[in-house]
Formats: C-alpha cells, structure tokens, sequence
C-alpha cells in the first residue's frame, strides 16, 4: 500500500543528508506499481499509461516507498512517501544530468516545489489541468477548406510538427494499436493542417495532444479535432484530459470550447536551459 505524497514538508522517515540510490524497475514488474501509478495525485494517467504497459517509459523505487514514473514523452511523476534524500537523488540523476531523454517532473506537491525552488540549475513553471464537464450544446464548425480524417497507416506519415504521435509513442505501430486520433488536411493542395490524439492512454482517461501548423492557425481546427476526440473518447467509457503549459493561451482556448474545466495547477520542475 502506497501512501499519498508528502505535503507538509516534514522528513518522512530519512535523515538529512541521507544517501538513496534509485533502483530501476524491470518492465515485467510494471503491473505491481499500478496502485503507486493512481496515488500520483498531480496526475494518474501518464503514470498509469506505463504501468499497465501501454506506453514505453521507465519506473524507479528509492527502495522504499517513493516511486517515480519516467514517461517516453519527458514527463515524470512521483507517488509514495517523498522523502529528502529520494528528492536529492532524482535532482542529480534526472534533472541536472546530461540524459537523452528531457525530464520534467511535474507535481501539485508544495513540499516538492519547495525543496526545488531557489537552485540556479533548475526552472520552475506551471502546468494547467483539466478536467471534462461534457460535451458543449453546439460542435465547432469546420472550415469548408479542410477535410477530417481518422489517423491511419497510410496518413500517419504526413503530420508534421511538435505535438505529434511521435511526441508520446515510441513507434508508430504501437500508437495505431493503443491510440487514435484525428488529422485535418487542406482540400486545395492535401497539405497537413493539424493534429489531435491520444498523447497519454490508461483504463480510465485520454489525455488529447493538438497540433496546428503555423500556416493553418486561427481557423478552428484545434478546436474540430479536439471536440471530435472528446466525443470518441466518452463513447470509449473514458474520460477526455487536457493540460498546458500556463502561458499557452491559445490551448487554454481550445479545451475550453469543447467542455473542459481547470481543476488544479501543477508545477513542472526541469532544467534552466
């Protein structure tokens, strides 16, 4: 039984200066960690998506009760009982070092932010969350330019930008057997517009990536694509997620015109670069 994430600040059981070396956990025992995955309480599903096996990305233990989940796409959550020493190893092996992989640990933790905050090395920003109230009375209307599609074997090829399947899946195989998503293309030349789909997949959520190309912005694509995931997704018996970073005004817009509502702010911890 994993216990819910310190808060308060206090030393959980370890002494200052306390040295912990995080223990990398074989992907065959993923399924033991999946109650560790659903106490994250910044956010389950990222976690969840590599427990159950879902999607590619790492789990560490401090040998005790501290977890930290390492996703494929760069984000990173603890669960447990958080103490310094496990907080001191995960600076130095994940935030400060020189990996291949990018890491941000993002928590809803003060005692956490806290224990970062003030160290040159590190950058501390926020992350809005949300959560779906339903489905808006009216869906946006498509630009009579555009045509939706259902992403597929032979389209995946043709998206192109940051916030792409490839963001969050490993191989694109794995993403047409575990995910889906929606792609808009421009009737008059066939050119790729924009993007939504499954960024993050458990039993119970989806959490939905967009991506517009810059020639193509301010039309409402974001906003077509993200209503007809939000609709694929509750057919599922799953519930629609959304996050950004705090200053993306124009993702803020998005999710709240297809139903969505901020439900807690999160800080995401990385490195100054």
């Amino acid at each position: 039984m994993y216990a819910l994430l310190a808060w308060d600040g206090r030393d959980k059981g370890s002494e200052a200066g306390e040295v912990i070396f995080l223990k990398k956990i074989d992907n065959s025992l993923y399924k033991e960690y999946i109650e560790a995955a659903g106490n994250c309480t910044a956010n389950q599903i990222y976690p969840m998506s590599i427990a159950t096996g879902v999607q590619k990305g790492e789990i560490y233990t401090d040998g005790k009760d501290g977890v930290l989940f390492w996703h494929y796409c760069g984000f990173a959550y603890i669960s447990g009982v958080i103490t310094p020493g496990f907080l001191e190893e995960i600076y130095l092996e994940f935030l400060i070092s020189d990996k291949n992989r990018r890491f941000l640990l993002i928590t809803d933790s003060e005692y956490v932010s806290d224990h970062y905050s003030g160290r040159e090395l590190l950058r501390l920003d926020k992350r809005i969350e949300y959560a779906h109230s339903g489905m808006p009375g009216e869906m946006p209307v498509l630009d009579e330019g555009f045509v939706v599609e259902e992403i597929t074997a032979e389209n995946i090829g043709d998206i192109k930008g940051r916030i792409i399947p490839s963001f969050s899946w490993e191989i694109c195989d794995s993403f047409l057997k575990n995910g889906f998503g929606f792609m808009a293309e421009s009737k008059e030349d066939g050119n790729f517009a924009a993007v939504a789909f499954s960024s993050a997949v458990s039993p119970e959520e989806v959490d939905i990536g967009v991506e517009t190309a810059e020639e193509y912005r301010h039309r409402g694509l974001a906003s077509c694509l993200a209503y007809e995931m939000c609709k694929k997704i509750i057919q599922q018996g799953k519930k629609p997620v959304w996050a950004h970073a705090e200053i993306n005004k124009g993702s803020q817009k998005t999710a709240l015109s297809v139903g969505f509502e901020q439900c807690r702010i999160n800080t995401v911890i990385h490195k100054n670069i």
